[in-house]
Formats: C-alpha cells, sequence, structure tokens
C-alpha cells in the first residue's frame, strides 16, 4: 500500500506538473519569440512582423494597429530573426537576419558567420527573401477629365505604371491616352468638331550588375494627331547609372542607341538610328508630395541631325491612404516635324489617382 500510495503521488505531480506547462504554453502566443520589433527613438516598441521597407517607409504587420507605415527617420533599433535582402545606397545586396546592435540608427545584418553593419543613412530597401510577387511591385493609376461648356470642350487623360522589382531585374509598363475634343460653331451656323488624340505605351527591362550599374531594354509605342504621327515603334538598349539612391531620392542617368521606325500621315514608313541621352529622378520625402520626371533626348545622325527632346512629369500631393490629386505634364519637340505637323506638342492635366508600392 504506501508503494502504491507513492506511485500515485507521483502520477498526480507529474499530472500537475503537465497541465501547469500546458496552461504556460497556452499563455504564451507561439510567436512570441519570433516577433520583429521597432524600437523608435523616443523609447517606444512595437512588435510585429517587418513587411518591407521602400521609399523611406518602413510597412510593418501588428496585431493592435493592423499594417502600419513607420518613416524610416523616427526608428532607432530595428531586429528580427527572419531572412531579408537589405539593399543600400550603393545599390549592394546583403542578405541575413536583423540582429541586435547598442548603437542607435544602426542596421545588423546576420549572414551565418558574416556580421555586416550599416548606418540607417545606407539603407534603402529591405524585403523578406519569402516575399509575395506583389510585395515587389509598385505603380499608379491617374484619371483626369475636363467639360467645359462655354467652348463645348471635353477631354479626358487616363495615365498609369506598373512596376516589378526583384533581386536582379526590374520591369515596368507604362501607359498614357489623352482625347479632347470641340466644337465650333461657324458663321453660317455650321458646327465644325475638332478632336486630337494622342496615346503611348512602353515594357522596360532592367537588369541590375552590382553596385548602381545597370543594362536596360525598352520597347515603346506611340500615335499622336497634334503631329499627325500615325504611329512610331521605338526599340532602345542603353546603360544607366543611378547617381543617387536614398530614403528619398533616386537620380539616375543613362544613355545608349534606339532603333526609330515611324510614319507620318501621307508619308511613307521610315528607319532610323539614333542615340539617347536620359535623366531622372524621382523625389518622395518631400511630405505628402512625391515628384516624378524623366527626360529623354534623341539625336539621329543619319536624319541631318533631328533632334527630339521628351518631357514626361507627374507631381502627386496624397490626400489620404495612396489617394492622390496629381498633375501631370507631358512635352514633345521635333526639329523636323511632319508637313502640316506641329514641332512641339505639350498636355497638362489635373487628375486623381492611387498608387502603391
Amino acid at each position: 500500500m504506501p508503494f502504491l500510495w507513492g506511485k500515485m503521488n507521483h502520477r498526480a505531480l507529474l499530472s500537475l506538473t503537465l497541465a501547469a506547462a500546458i496552461a504556460a504554453t497556452a499563455a504564451t502566443p507561439a510567436h512570441a519569440q519570433t516577433l520583429d520589433r521597432v524600437v523608435f527613438r523616443n523609447g517606444n516598441h512595437v512588435d510585429g512582423e517587418i513587411e518591407k521597407l521602400q521609399r523611406g517607409t518602413l510597412d510593418f504587420d501588428t496585431e493592435e494597429m493592423d499594417l502600419v507605415g513607420i518613416d524610416w527617420d523616427d526608428i532607432a533599433f530595428l531586429t528580427s530573426g527572419d531572412v531579408f535582402e537589405v539593399i543600400d545606397t550603393d545599390g549592394e545586396q546583403y542578405f541575413g537576419s536583423l540582429g541586435p546592435t547598442t548603437q542607435e540608427a544602426t542596421l545588423v545584418v546576420l549572414g551565418g558567420a558574416i556580421a555586416d553593419t550599416l548606418p540607417f543613412s545606407r539603407v534603402v530597401e529591405i524585403r523578406p527573401i519569402e516575399q509575395g510577387f506583389l510585395a515587389k511591385t509598385l505603380g499608379f493609376v491617374d484619371i483626369g477629365a475636363d467639360v467645359a461648356k462655354a467652348n463645348h470642350l471635353a477631354s479626358l487623360l487616363a495615365k498609369g505604371r506598373f512596376a516589378y522589382s526583384g533581386r536582379n531585374w526590374y520591369f515596368d509598363l507604362n501607359g498614357e491616352t489623352y482625347f479632347q475634343q470641340q466644337e465650333t460653331i461657324t458663321e453660317d451656323s455650321d458646327t465644325l468638331q475638332q478632336q486630337t488624340e494622342r496615346s503611348s505605351a512602353s515594357v522596360r527591362a532592367k537588369r541590375f550588375f552590382g553596385g548602381s550599374w545597370g543594362a536596360v531594354t525598352a520597347i515603346e509605342l506611340e500615335a499622336n494627331e497634334e503631329k499627325n504621327l500615325d504611329s512610331r515603334v521605338l526599340i532602345t538598349l542603353g546603360g544607366q547609372y543611378h547617381i543617387i539612391r536614398n530614403q528619398g531620392l533616386e537620380l539616375y542617368a543613362g544613355a545608349g542607341g534606339s532603333l526609330n521606325s515611324e510614319r507620318f500621315s501621307g508619308e511613307e514608313q521610315s528607319t532610323s538610328g539614333e542615340i539617347l541621352a536620359q535623366v531622372g529622378f524621382d523625389a518622395f520625402d518631400i511630405g505628402d508630395l512625391d515628384l516624378m520626371t524623366t527626360v529623354t533626348s534623341f539625336v539621329s545622325p543619319s536624319d541631318g541631325g533631328r533632334f527630339r527632346l521628351t518631357v514626361d512629369a507627374r507631381i502627386a500631393w496624397e490626400i489620404f491612404n495612396d489617394f492622390f490629386i496629381a498633375f501631370d505634364v507631358t512635352d514633345d519637340y521635333d526639329s523636323k516635324p511632319a508637313e502640316e505637323g506641329t514641332g512641339r506638342d505639350y498636355q497638362y492635366g489635373l487628375s486623381v489617382g492611387w498608387s502603391w508600392n
């Protein structure tokens, strides 16, 4: 009997210990040890999951506030046990978890036996290795319309961009269309209807070669009634260099060659080679404003030194939750326009839009 009683006590003690362990496990979230942590400059902290750092904003998923955007400048420390791809201002890539440090505004990337230390000012992007396709995309859609009763003028502007950024490749698709119609009453009470339509689309691919260099190829399609341009197909190949790339600004320059096949109204199809140069910048840390501009020049030595210049700009002001009011500008100049066509064509439009990144 004493033996049996001791055995029963031992089983009871084991059962109580097991129950206590189960209760403790239930009381502690299973993911508590794997939560990422953001420590702010004021000493407060929040736990959750790092979605990505892009364009100066850290997307952070928390149980209390769901997905929030945190300004990179407001963060003092960032740690995570998951593996990320980190890109610095020189375009260099680092892979590893984000380790602890006592130095404020410093990121420690633990890649196996190697630990790289980067000041926050050099960190441009942080992306999870297992990040899905949509999380690697960015873009915008703008729609604008104008109706004026006084001069019977109506216009429609639609503009959009979709881009994907992978480890070594970058793709983007751009499209724009503009339509304008105006009715004029003559002295004989006849109604004359004038309309202008222009549209363009482009597909571009860029291959990164480490650092700030990349090779770029693109195909562009264009039609413009104002310039009597029925069609233009432009195939380009060149190189690009990022002059500045940080949390608030991207500035790049590129050069290369292009094959231009175009047909103007009443003329035969013509093909010529061109030398192109391009400068572009994207400023996204000016309060709630985003400013995106590209300036591209084309010179055709085989066509008597013909010179073309294209300026494409977008200024967008965020109203709320990624919805914008945008001012779009397109300006084209051609030193040798078609007969009865204009040498310069420009379009300014106010629109509303939505963007994501």
